[in-house]
């Protein structure tokens, strides 16, 4: 099976796994492939949506995965027991979606050996959750589908996690710059040609609110040309 550049992201950063649960699943695709090639043991395909689950139900009877995979119905978490999945994959969402399920299903987050996360839209405040909320980021990916670069983050439980020093990394994700990813200088690129056009469609601002705004934008776009320039001049 192949899958979508994001998807195979997600799922190139799954380790090697007893039990998997992807929420939110939609048609099954990332645990079956991990199942096909042999990263996990068993997978639990989860969604919230019955006619997002039944694509699941159906792609596990199409390659007769019925003694390895399941699909489960039902919100976040709640699907799974504590401890029953070691990996939890949760894709697709926005940040803050992604953020209440973790906190929604604590116990179960917590037993997991790894959490593979990515946010559709607020990534910045999906981090910032994660370090002062005892996980740690261990590791993060860049997926470019279309004309979109997608952010992936893997994080762990981590008692002693704590928050980055620099405030940029949390819109751009420390493990990325540290690894200087082959897609952070398009990407970073990008950051900055849309909060330019932000800059510029706001003009001569004359609000207060406004004027903080644009000051507040311009100060966030020298902090990434800072991290360019330390990467790649």
């Amino acid at each position: 099976m192949l899958l979508s550049p994001r998807l195979k992201a997600i799922a190139d950063l799954v380790p090697p796994s007893r039990t998997i649960a992807d929420i939110g699943t939609d048609h099954g695709h990332i645990p079956l492939y991990l199942i096909r090639q042999g990263r996990a043991e068993y997978a639990i395909a989860a969604d919230i949506s019955p006619g997002s689950l039944d694509k699941a139900v159906q792609l596990i009877q199409q390659y007769n995965m019925g003694h390895c995979m399941e699909a489960r119905l039902g919100s976040g978490l709640s699907v799974i027991a504590p401890g029953e999945a070691d990996t939890i994959i949760i894709a697709g969402m926005g940040g803050i979606l992604i953020r209440e399920i973790l906190e929604e299903g604590e116990e179960a987050a917590r037993s997991a050996h790894i959490l593979i996360l990515q946010p559709m839209i607020g990534q910045e405040e999906l981090r910032r959750w994660l370090l002062n909320n005892g996980y740690s980021i261990v590791d993060e990916e860049l997926a470019a589908e279309g004309d979109r670069i997608y952010e992936i983050i893997a994080a762990k439980p981590d008692k002693e996690a704590r928050g980055y020093e620099n405030e940029i990394y949390y819109d751009i994700g420390w493990k990325l710059v540290e690894k200087k990813h082959p897609l952070l200088k398009e990407w970073i690129q990008k950051k900055i040609r849309s909060l330019s056009e932000i800059v510029r469609n706001l003009g001569n601002a004359k609000t207060q609110s406004a004027s903080e705004r644009k000051h507040e934008l311009m100060e966030k776009i020298r902090m990434y040309k800072e991290v360019y320039d330390s990467c790649f001049r």
